[in-house]
């Protein structure tokens, strides 16, 4: 039998409620969409009257926790993608300058004036 179901079936009126178990159901809803509100009914005919305000409280409290971390690695990560495209772009860089320069190695001394007057009649 899925552990799902047997969570269902340990449901009982004697039965000890915590932040556990109710975590539990969180989990198998997200598996099994639907599953929290089977539990939650099976508690509240239980007795447990206040199972879904207590639901509802406990996922709540897990939801910040986890929105409020993965804000955080959000945030690293966005730094890390910065600093490597910063980085990256410093690579271009140097490769498109020793490019411009092995360029200019290679053309001859009339080749580098002339480029040189044009470059100066442009300023």
């Amino acid at each position: 039998m899925a552990s799902y179901m047997k969570l269902l079936q340990s449901i009982c009126p004697d039965m000890k409620l915590d932040k556990s178990f109710f975590l539990k159901i969180y989990g198998y809803e997200i598996s099994f969409p639907g599953f929290a509100d089977k539990a939650v009914k099976a508690l509240e005919d239980a007795g447990c009257s206040k199972a879904r305000e207590y639901y509802e409280m406990v996922v709540g409290e897990y939801q910040a926790k986890q929105d409020k971390e993965m804000n955080r690695v959000a945030a690293w990560y966005r730094e890390e993608c910065e600093r490597r495209w910063q980085k990256k772009q410093e690579k271009r860089g140097e490769l498109e300058r020793k490019q411009e320069r092995d360029i200019l190695q290679q053309k001859s001394d009339s080749d580098l004036i002339m480029l040189l007057e044009n470059l100066i009649g442009v300023i």
